[in-house]
């Protein structure tokens, strides 16, 4: 197969994310089947150390964070994250390099015949996301990575990341996200996420609502697993003001000084003591971490598409935040550090998520709208977006495609005013390279 053929192939079985439109149970989601797939292309996720990572928010910097971190201690680092922003190929990364289109045509190739196989004698492997995940694990091993950051895709129980053995496991923040799936209550998606926690193996845990710190302290402590609070083991300070901003932390015989972490926003303190937390832990079985290259992995972690600064003056900011939290994070992050004249957004949301949810928290800072639709099948109508925003009194303007939206906003903003793509991965992706393109080029 070639890169195009393999992209066909891995489409051709059920994708969640494309259709929006989740089986969770362990019919659809069958991890001894997956593991069989796994065990005939000889176990590729038992060639290296794995960091296990879920969570509502978060979950994507963390991994990012700590692999930066892994990098800067001189380690080969596998990272595997979901969903992509520009091209399927970041989801699976060595040192920070995609994977290259020949390499992911060469291991479709090795898993289609395997996977074909086993389909017609024992189990049908149905998911675009099983695939990724094993084309992710038999690059890390073909690569001979010391070790790989691991984000679930969907919960953390049932998730098709769940057969690894890791060293060391990470819950991230919980909150109200694909309710309809994991429960419409935090401790039902707490239990979800917490399925990850595997027999006396550490976990490190973000913040929580208490009673999903419940969940997680009740599992970890039925499995004989050490627990890490990470914003209570390390505390986190800020200095200086906007862009010009650098954190600390201190905590369990580390101390950081003054860092420029480049991921904007306050909530990423959170994610970031969760990287902090997990390396001081990697430091007894890797010994080229310690504080300098935490420091250093922190200062030069780069993500996109999380409160992604493209330019200054004018402001332009592309962002993912599709549910409650990520949202409110988004605001207040914006808040913090600009103060532009004029707020514009360009947003779209996704057909299953909460727009009226999202609606009210984005009309307290945005002054316009640009409402418009990624060129995805999940998109929700803008007509039907916009409804939720006139009845919140936003003033608006409605775009069938994407690019007219992005030509708009561009149009309209000057040099002290602030343009934002916000509410769907999706959008984030499509409009970012041409914004990224206009940024260099304005004024």
């Amino acid at each position: 197969m070639n890169f195009q053929e393999s992209l066909d192939y891995i489409y051709s079985f059920v994708d969640f994310e494309r259709t929006g439109q989740f089986t969770y149970n362990t019919r659809a989601l069958d991890l001894e089947a997956f593991s069989e797939l796994l065990a005939s292309l000889s176990d590729p996720q038992k060639e290296f150390a794995v960091v296990h990572v879920a969570g509502t928010k978060g979950k994507g910097s963390t991994c990012g964070m700590l692999a930066s971190v892994l990098r800067a201690s001189g380690l080969k680092v596998g990272l595997f994250t979901s969903p992509h922003l520009l091209d399927v190929r970041e989801r699976i990364q060595v040192d920070g390099d995609w994977i290259s289109k020949g390499a992911f045509a060469q291991i479709l190739s090795t898993i289609k015949p395997v996977h074909a196989r086993l389909g017609i004698s024992s189990r049908s492997y149905r998911t675009t996301f099983e695939l990724l995940t094993a084309a992710a694990l038999l690059h890390f091993a073909q690569e001979h990575v010391h070790i790989a950051v691991l984000e679930t895709g969907l919960g953390g129980r049932l998730d098709a990341t769940n057969v690894v053995g890791p060293v060391l496991s990470i819950i991230t923040r919980i909150g109200y996200d694909h309710t309809d799936v994991l429960g419409g209550m935090l401790s039902a998606i707490a239990a979800e996420k917490a399925g990850i926690i595997k027999n006396t193996i550490p976990v490190v845990v973000a913040h929580q609502e208490p009673e999903s710190l419940a969940v997680i302290l009740n599992v970890a402590s039925a499995k004989g697993c050490p627990i890490v609070e990470a914003t209570r083991e390390f505390r986190s300070t800020s200095s200086g003001t906007g862009l010009a901003r650098t954190v600390s932390f201190e905590g369990n015989d580390l101390k950081l000084q003054d860092i420029r972490l480049p991921l904007l926003g306050a909530h990423q303190l959170q994610n970031a003591c969760c990287a902090v937390a997990a390396a001081k832990l990697l430091s007894s079985k890797f010994a080229s971490i310690n504080a300098a290259s935490i420091a250093r992995g922190l200062a030069e972690v780069r993500l996109m598409g999380r409160v992604e600064l493209l330019r200054e003056n004018p402001f332009i900011v592309v962002d993912c935040a599709h549910n409650l939290e990520s949202a409110e994070a988004l605001v207040n992050t914006l808040q913090e550090l600009f103060v532009p004249r004029e707020k514009i957004a360009i947003i779209g949301v996704s057909s299953n998520k909460d727009a009226r949810v999202l609606s009210a928290i984005l009309t307290q800072y945005f002054d316009k709208f640009l409402v418009t639709r990624a060129d995805t099948k999940r998109a929700m109508p803008p007509d039907v977006l916009a409804d939720d925003l006139r009845g919140l009194g936003a003033q608006l303007e409605v775009f069938d495609k994407a690019s007219d939206a992005a030509h708009a906003g561009l149009s309209m903003i000057g040099r002290e005013d602030l343009l934002c793509v916000t509410g769907s991965v999706y959008l984030a992706g499509e409009l970012r390279p041409f914004l990224a393109k206009s940024a260099r080029k304005f004024g």
